[in-house]
């Protein structure tokens, strides 16, 4: 199914819904077109920079390792 036949189809379902769900769809449709990261104070930013360096230089524990370390409270 090509992207058009694909919209058609999506707007034919958008006919159906409920105010609950178009209300879900438009706050997605809102959220998706902005970038959360300029929403950010400057510390978060900065925590979040010092984050992606540290995985950059391998100055990270992998899932595996942590959820090892703390399986005995799972």
């Amino acid at each position: 199914m090509n992207l058009a036949a694909r919209k058609y189809n999506f707007i034919q379902e958008l006919t159906k819904i409920d105010e609950n769900l178009l209300e879900k769809l438009e706050i997605i449709l809102r959220t998706s077109k902005k970038d959360w990261f300029v929403d950010l104070n400057s510390e978060e930013k900065l925590e979040i920079e010092i984050g992606l360096k540290q995985a950059e230089n391998d100055e990270f524990i992998n899932h595996e390792t942590v959820m090892n370390r703390f399986s005995k409270w799972r």
